[in-house]
């Protein structure tokens, strides 16, 4: 248990799980996504409801310092905000926490084991791609597949030079917090946990075997989807992030659909609030007809992108 700690702390930045897996799914789907066009835009949306605003921006939870400053829209946008919610409070989401939450829902109770758990391919595939990143697979051993997946795509994610303390909603809660702002979250780590927790035992095998096999893409897909960001190119975002999940309909509903229609009826709630708000959220959550921005334009609402 002690070693497992030890790679947690390596990897302090799965405490926003399900931002790390919407980068995982999209490795397969690079040939999909054409070429990013030119765009003076950022991948926020201005919610309109009377005179008051939310500011919906779609999140990268890896970047680089190269990727900074920000697009100044979206620090405007910040600025003029009452307040600043994320996927989950990250203030209260504190590395010991991370650890001791993660630790109860990531780790098998009943006294089996990954390879237990999945087919003997998918058990040499995953000990093969450890090995090659520098990970002993007995630590290993006592996880999840669906965390053995994340765990590897943060790791291949750090050697390529990304930093989790560099994304976009861990600078703006910091530029936040700066300046006496207060940094709620739509939902807890504990329930994100949850959601990739209560995958069946045969999504979580299909998760793990697609992760570990496209690790070696990871480069080219990363820089793909950044440069889309950067663009604020939600056409090209789109297929990088979601197609590839669509073809497991159980991830993509309990994962992106489910999320986003809990998300919705806060988004209303900050509507009426004094002030505007501004929500930062994993980008795939805002692109296709499933997203957020959708749903709030079917129910009515003006949404324009900045």
């Amino acid at each position: 248990m002690r070693n497992i700690e030890k790679l947690l702390t390596q990897c302090r930045g799965l405490s926003s799980v399900c931002g790390v897996f919407a980068l995982l799914v999209s490795f397969t789907w690079l040939s999909a996504a054409g070429s990013v066009t030119a765009q003076e835009r950022s991948l926020l949306w201005k919610v309109s409801k009377g005179t008051s605003n939310v500011y919906l921006l779609g999140s990268i939870h890896y970047l680089k310092k190269e990727n900074f400053p920000l697009n100044k829209t979206i620090l405007d946008a910040l600025d003029t905000s009452q307040r600043l919610v994320l996927e989950i409070d990250l203030n209260s989401a504190t590395p010991d926490v991370a650890q001791k939450v993660t630790l109860s829902k990531a780790v098998y109770r009943d006294g089996t084991t990954l390879e237990q758990n999945v087919s003997p391919e998918t058990y040499q595939l995953t000990r093969q791609r450890a090995a090659q990143l520098g990970i002993d697979m007995k630590i290993m051993m006592p996880m999840k597949p669906w965390f053995v997946s994340l765990t590897l795509v943060a790791i291949r994610l750090q050697q390529l030079g990304f930093d989790h303390s560099l994304g976009v909603d861990r600078y703006l809660a910091a530029r936040a917090t700066s300046n006496g702002k207060p940094v709620g979250g739509l939902e807890t780590l504990e329930f994100q946990l949850a959601v990739m927790d209560q995958l069946s035992k045969s999504e979580q095998e299909l998760l793990l075997r697609q992760s570990v096999g496209e690790l070696d893409l990871m480069d080219q897909s990363i820089h793909a989807i950044v440069q889309a960001w950067l663009k604020g190119d939600g056409g090209a975002l789109e297929p990088l992030l979601l197609e590839s999940m669509k073809a497991y309909p159980e991830i993509y509903q309990n994962l992106i659909v489910g999320r986003n229609r809990r998300w919705v009826p806060q988004i209303e709630n900050m509507l009426g609030q004094n002030g505007d708000t501004m929500v930062v959220v994993g980008a795939a959550h805002l692109v296709g007809k499933d997203g957020v921005v959708e749903m709030l334009k079917e129910r009515g609402y003006k949404v324009e992108q900045k």
